[in-house]
């Protein structure tokens, strides 16, 4: 049952951590729990939004991930910080690309719109067609070291939590004898 007296913070860190005890608690691995989580934080780094789930499940079977926890991991991009996270993609990947990328501008987006010519329309597809291949590039460069970073992190977290759990409830149990 919900009060109706709790903040939206409150809420907000309660459900943070009901979630990170149903990882916690989750019957796997804890090789499984990290490298799902790894392989959604790859994923979610990558600028294609509808395929993000589908690459997630895709590389969690043959490297015996956990999915579920993948595709949590997948929430890295969500809606909420879409733009600043795609906008930091791009500048990091134009900052490391050899070529020349042009900048997107939303203006000449709109005035595209209002003219409605065919050429400004296929400019503008190609400047976004290698933009979307910077954002994947950086994408890739920051998502591997991110999802590496992930995997020991979280795979400590997991065992260290199950031991002091393990360990809480065999004091528990001895104490009821």
């Amino acid at each position: 049952m919900l009060k109706k007296n709790r903040t939206t913070w409150q809420r907000l860190r309660r459900w943070s951590r009901y979630q990170y005890l149903r990882v916690m608690r989750m019957n796997a691995t804890p090789y499984s729990v990290a490298m799902g989580l790894a392989v959604g934080i790859f994923a979610g780094f990558l600028p294609i939004v509808p395929l993000q789930t589908a690459l997630t499940v895709a590389l969690c079977l043959p490297l015996r991930a956990n999915p579920v926890v993948g595709f949590m991991g997948t929430w890295i991009s969500n809606p909420f910080n879409w733009v600043p996270f795609y906008y930091f993609l791009f500048v990091v990947g134009r900052a490391i690309v050899p070529w020349d990328v042009p900048p997107l501008e939303l203006d000449q987006f709109g005035a595209m719109l209002r003219s409605f010519d065919v050429t400004e329309f296929m400019d503008f597809g190609k400047d976004l067609l290698a933009s979307f291949k910077v954002m994947l590039i950086a994408g890739g460069v920051m998502g591997i070291p991110s999802a590496v970073l992930t995997y020991y992190v979280t795979r400590a977290a997991v065992i260290r939590y199950r031991r002091r759990r393990a360990l809480r409830l065999l004091r528990k149990r001895t104490r009821l004898s």
